[in-house]
């Protein structure tokens, strides 16, 4: 699944947004890419998990994943690619805040255990999914070109993931 992610990169042109990227192969693919043109990697050097670190031409910066919109612009980044167990936490703030600052495709990539809902949140926003499986692996990958998001229709899901969240909270914990 490894060299899927980097056949991957090798086919990404423009500007890209990296989350949670710490493989070395992978970093040195992004940078040998000539066609990427303009590269974000945020990576989480703390444990609270909701501070990143944002790396551009050597300015270190912290970012908060909830608030990605305040940091780029509107339909700004190309390629997005991301590691799911870093965003797990975050996935209800993310999901909306990709779709805004996204106007190419969205690569998250992860353990097959962890993909329980995650395609069902974004089917709510476009139908141009595409789900590649192996193993114990999985990529998703979304396109954000003709998808657009509305501040009503964001919170109203934000609302019902927190709900969903806290019913499966509870279940755990009345089940344990």
């Amino acid at each position: 699944m490894k060299e899927k992610v980097l056949n991957l990169i090798d086919k990404m042109s423009g500007s890209l947004l990296g989350i949670g990227i710490e493989d070395t192969k992978m970093l040195e693919k992004i940078e040998n890419n000539n066609k990427i043109n303009l590269c974000y990697i945020l990576n989480n050097d703390n444990n609270k998990g909701k501070k990143f670190k944002l790396f551009k031409k050597g300015k270190n910066k912290t970012v908060n994943i909830k608030k990605l919109k305040k940091h780029f612009k509107k339909k700004s980044i190309d390629n997005i690619l991301c590691d799911y167990k870093i965003i797990k936490k975050h996935i209800r703030h993310f999901i909306p805040g990709s779709i805004y600052i996204n106007c190419g495709k969205l690569y998250i990539y992860g353990d097959k255990k962890d993909l329980n809902n995650l395609k069902e949140k974004y089917e709510r926003y476009t139908n141009d999914i595409e789900l590649i499986e192996e193993k114990n692996k999985f990529i998703l990958t979304v396109n954000n070109k003709k998808t657009k998001n509305k501040i009503i229709k964001d919170r109203i899901y934000k609302t019902l993931d927190f709900i969903s969240d806290g019913l499966d909270f509870l279940t755990d914990l009345l089940a344990n």
